[in-house]
């Protein structure tokens, strides 16, 4: 092997993610596999007040949706965030770093120690 194909690579050595009804990518596999959804359902009085009377009497409007469970849970300290600016971040944004935090657990890397770089790669979809 030369020293071109030694540093040409990419190795997933961790993973993480939060989902509706999974903490983790494991139990994100174990809904699929047992056929269980993480959507949460809503009774008439948890919709949003916002949300249009015309809209949610439709026949057709399915009160659900993906909720993320802790997303309120952000240890601001541990990430040396302010409390008064973490309020401030985008709750996605929070979860964000946690999973990346995450990640670096799962492949038991310690960024403090780790000589080299290293990648995060993330994906995500809209905050709403």
């Amino acid at each position: 092997m030369n020293e071109k194909d030694a540093i040409d690579g990419i190795a997933i050595v961790g993973m993480a993610g939060r989902f509706p009804g999974a903490a983790s990518v494991r139990e994100l596999w174990d809904n699929l596999l047992a056929g269980r959804e993480g959507i949460t359902r809503f009774g008439p009085g948890e919709l949003s007040p916002g949300l249009p009377a015309v809209q949610t009497r439709h026949p057709r409007y399915v009160p659900a949706r993906g909720v993320l469970s802790d997303a309120d849970r952000f240890d601001a300290g541990f990430f040396g965030i302010a409390s008064r600016e973490a309020v401030l971040i985008d709750p996605q944004q929070r979860v964000f770093l946690e999973l990346a935090w995450n990640a670096l657990e799962d492949a038991g890397i310690d960024p403090a120690r780790f000589p080299g770089s290293i990648g995060v790669y993330a994906g995500t979809s809209n905050n709403t």
